[in-house]
């Protein structure tokens, strides 16, 4: 009998050993299961930041794009003035040439 009640007392001690070894991994579950709650949240604020970088890099695009077409555009109206005033220059030259007085 008192083999039996040893071995009662050694298989309490196994289940409250047991019971102790499920309470701390319920516990490190619990906190496994907080830090992975903060680190979608941070994922989920990371996206956001993502997209936004991603529509303000469009917008640098496009404003790059619209500023080469100005740039374009003022080199052409350059030109355009350079040979009106050319223009300008050479129709003066032949009224001082047709007119001595001037």
């Amino acid at each position: 009998m008192a083999s039996e009640m040893e071995n009662l007392e050694l298989l309490e001690e196994r289940v409250r050993r047991v019971a102790e070894v499920i309470r701390g991994l319920r516990h490190e579950n619990a906190r496994l299961l907080a830090q992975i709650q903060e680190v979608q949240e941070r994922l989920r604020k990371s996206e956001g930041t993502i997209a936004a970088l991603q529509e303000e890099n469009r917008k640098g695009d496009e404003l790059s794009r619209q500023l080469r077409l100005l740039q374009e555009e003022r080199q052409e109206i350059r030109g355009r003035v350079s040979r009106m005033l050319e223009t300008f220059s050479g129709i003066e030259e032949m009224q001082s040439a047709g007119h001595p007085d001037n």
